[in-house]
């Protein structure tokens, strides 16, 4: 945190967010603090303010500011701005970068590594997840920093493959950090935190709304050299993150989807119109070297397991093993999806683990291996 950090925060709170002003005004003033007690007139003189902001500056008292900064405090966060020099500098080109960035972490320095953003559905499917994990944690596996949203699907694997690959993440949301959204990722981000960054523009404790994720958008694809959408339908809001890179002058990823699959239409539309397809990850990496990254065959992350269809145990252990995932699954679920008594279920998993086929995790959780 710098001197000026609590006049750009409250710039932030009387303008909003996602506005050039910001960059504008940071370009204008190299000290923004004599911005400030320049007042109205000053303000007026800048050029870059309506009315209606000069009247919000006039209206928002500093102590706001202030208030916003022991409140980070408490919770422990950091507050970069555009003047403090561990700002991304990539962010910094692109028109409307954040004023503020809260953040538990730290972002690494992407001035000398390459970064990925990784994005997709919600909704994804196993062949989706199955490669996000593939390239995302391969990718990660050799030094790139993956960037995403942090929300359920894509997002998710993409930040959970790069941190079981040993890589760094970094986490965009479009919510305050400390901001109880999407709770079943709370331990998630807790971890992305200790071996990256979980960041927002927007101050502790502000919640999220239809207006905070495409503004959050062009943070994840301003974060990134380029951006890889693994699957996304026609109306996804991922490919709104892609549109965004694209007018960032960033190169545009897609993994190929099965072309009947509604989940693969819009990565398959992104490559119809002139985005590198993807199948392994050094088709990206192919793209940068001038990062110098050298991957070799076994950086190549091996793919998420997949039920076997010829497997030699009871029936009652093949219809407990047709219930398990690739993802830990809780013996209840296991147990009332495979309509069996418990006991038998028990003992069925106990002859699963014997052959090899699943594996118990903390919890009471199984997963096919």
């Amino acid at each position: 945190m710098t001197n000026a950090t609590k006049y750009y925060i409250w710039l932030t709170l009387a303008l909003g967010y996602s506005t050039p002003k910001h960059k504008a005004l940071s370009k204008l003033y190299t000290n923004i603090a004599g911005f400030y007690s320049g007042g109205e007139q000053e303000w007026r003189l800048s050029g870059v303010l309506t009315d209606k902001d000069i009247s919000a500056l006039e209206n928002m008292p500093l102590k706001k500011a202030y208030e916003v900064i022991a409140r980070c405090n408490e919770l422990g966060l950091s507050v970069v701005s555009l003047d403090d020099p561990a700002y991304p500098k990539k962010l910094m080109d692109i028109s409307d970068p954040p004023a503020v960035l809260y953040m538990k972490g730290r972002i690494p320095n992407l001035s000398r590594r390459l970064s990925i953003a990784v994005v997709g559905t919600r909704s994804a499917t196993a062949y989706g997840k199955m490669t996000c994990n593939v390239i995302a944690g391969s990718l990660a596996k050799v030094g790139v920093v993956i960037v995403s949203g942090g929300a359920v699907g894509i997002d998710s694997v993409a930040h959970t493959a790069a941190l079981q690959a040993g890589g760094v993440t970094v986490c965009v949301l479009g919510c305050g950090v400390n901001f109880p959204y999407l709770m079943g990722n709370a331990a998630m981000r807790q971890t992305i935190s200790e071996h990256g960054a979980v960041i927002s523009e927007y101050p502790p404790d502000y919640p999220p709304g239809k207006h905070t994720f495409p503004e959050r958008n062009r943070i994840i694809s301003g974060l990134s050299d380029g951006i890889l959408v693994v699957e996304a339908g026609v109306r996804s809001g991922s490919l709104i993150t892609a549109r965004l890179a694209a007018e960032q002058n960033r190169d545009v990823f897609a993994v190929m989807g099965n072309i009947n699959s509604p989940y693969s239409q819009g990565a398959n539309e992104l490559i119809k119109d002139g985005a590198v397809p993807v199948t392994v990850f050094t088709d990206i990496t192919s793209y940068y070297s001038q990062f110098h990254i050298e991957a070799e065959p076994d950086d190549m992350v091996q793919e998420i397991p997949v039920r076997k269809t010829d497997i030699d145990v009871s029936d009652d252990a093949k219809t407990v093993y047709n219930c398990i995932t690739a993802e830990p699954i809780h013996i209840d679920a296991i147990t009332s999806a495979a309509g069996l008594p418990v006991s038998s279920v028990l003992t069925a998993l106990t002859e699963l683990e014997l052959e090899g086929l699943v594996i118990a995790d903390r919890g009471r959780m199984y997963r096919i291996v």
